[in-house]
């Protein structure tokens, strides 16, 4: 691994950029934008394979406001090892742009080229490239190719470039390919000893500045999100409240506050604290909510608050662009969560979307990027609980899938059997699946029903 470029302290007005490429992409991109662009500062990591990718971007993350890479396999490296708070991450686009101007280019110099003998990353090989141009298709076909890689672990990226290489060259040493126009290093590399022309389909420079434009305007868009207002609420659990309303209430109220101040001490922040005769709020910026709760992993105030001063109560987040929305949303994630049986802290971001954090390393359930209010309208369509719908919806995140046995629920999530089918069931009823063929579990038994979940997750 090499490095490239001074090491700068971080700027308020410029940028610090970090250009994660391979050694011939980076020199071809050093070559022509230098160490800097615009006053923002341009360093230069060198990685071989993806997993030195994701190395080099996680001891990095926390010296740059962004990240640029080549395509869409790196950045779904990335991806996959970047957790909250999300770091401004890119590609180098408009390749479709440079895949054009390569074809141009070979139609100038020879008239003999057959379109057929013609391959390109994105077409199958039974596609015609003639036909797909004429209908203007090939946006098209870039965009079901990128979103084949999302969500894919590193091992099945590499296995996916090696796929590609593979195909390439049986249909070169069958005679199929006289040219190929690709975006994969892996793919020039396995066809050097072919005889056919390969091109790699590099940037112009005018789609690395776009590149760059766009990954500053992502920059300030993040540093407005970070600034934005969050409100952690602790409540008493409601079989308290009538015995702390009753006695030395104010007292409690009191020792609450002081508890939580020192909590937030000890942590370096210094929110606007608040009651309203049962619960206390605190009011703070969106990146101070991600201090508190180690960037959204867990929340330790509950344990810590019983560990100080005994108190029993739930502790709820939420986020928003204004106070009052991430009010809104803290009191929508205290609502959700007394309807949960585990011990956890429920956070409902500026989108709706619902997490459950962890008050303990091992408790929690795990994030689902679909809103409170999605959430609440399948359970009232199916008459089943909101709390029965996020845990589906957690089973096809584990799954990756949207297809479902009563069998996965059982395993990821403790179901009975009679329950899993009830639940699939009114899914069904509720109009959110539709049985879709049968799956044997096992080698004995009867197959089950395989089930279409229409569900987001």
């Amino acid at each position: 691994m090499k490095e490239w470029g001074p090491r700068a302290l971080r700027s308020v007005m410029h940028k610090e950029i970090a250009f994660l490429l391979q050694e011939h992409f980076l020199n071809y991109c050093k070559d022509i934008l230098g160490d800097s662009w615009q006053g923002h500062h341009i360093t230069y990591f060198q990685y071989e394979t993806l997993s030195e990718l994701q190395q080099v971007f996680l001891a990095q993350k926390s010296r740059f406001d962004a990240f640029l890479v080549s395509g869409v396999i790196p950045l779904a490296a990335l991806r996959e090892v970047d957790t909250p708070p999300y770091a401004v991450k890119d590609r180098i686009g408009h390749y479709l742009i440079n895949t054009y101007r390569i074809l141009l280019g070979l139609l100038f110099r020879r008239k003999d080229y057959d379109p057929a003998r013609i391959g390109i990353d994105f077409l199958g090989e039974d596609v015609s490239l003639v036909q797909v141009l004429e209908e203007d298709r090939l946006p098209e076909l870039v965009e079901e190719h990128n979103r084949h890689f999302l969500g894919m672990t590193v091992a099945e990226l590499d296995e996916q470039e090696r796929m590609l290489v593979a195909d390439y060259q049986r249909r070169c040493r069958a005679g199929k390919l006289d040219v190929v126009i690709t975006y994969y290093n892996s793919v020039v590399q396995g066809l050097a000893g072919e005889k056919v022309e390969c091109y790699y389909s590099y940037p112009s420079r005018n789609s690395m500045i776009q590149a760059l434009d766009e990954c500053v305007r992502q920059i300030q868009t993040e540093t407005l999100r970070r600034n934005q207002s969050a409100v952690i609420r602790v409540s008493p659990r409601y079989d308290l409240r009538a015995r702390q309303l009753a006695s030395n209430h104010g007292l409690e109220l009191l020792s609450l506050k002081q508890a939580m101040l020192e909590y937030c001490h000890q942590r370096q922040i210094d929110p606007v604290l608040k009651d309203d005769l049962t619960d206390v709020e605190l009011y703070l910026t969106l990146e101070q909510l991600g201090a508190v709760t180690q960037q959204f992993t867990r929340c330790d105030l509950a344990p810590y608050l019983a560990q100080e001063m005994g108190f029993q109560g739930l502790v709820s987040l939420g986020s928003g662009p204004d106070l009052a929305s991430a009010r809104s949303h803290a009191m929508q994630a205290q609502d959700y969560r007394t309807r949960l049986e585990q011990d956890t802290c429920v956070y409902v971001d500026e989108s709706e979307a619902i997490r459950s954090l962890p008050i303990s390393p091992c408790s929690g359930l795990p994030e689902i990027g679909v809103s409170a209010s999605q959430v609440e309208e399948v359970a009232n369509h199916c008459h089943l609980s909101a709390e029965t719908v996020y845990r589906v919806i957690s089973v096809m995140q584990a799954e990756r899938s949207d297809l479902l046995t009563s069998e996965e629920l059982i395993r990821n999530q403790g179901f009975s059997l009679r329950v899993a089918n009830r639940v699939l069931k009114a899914l069904v009823t509720g109009g959110y699946a539709q049985i879709s063929g049968q799956r044997r579990v096992g080698n004995k038994g009867r197959p089950q029903n395989l089930y279409r979940i229409s569900l987001e997750f």
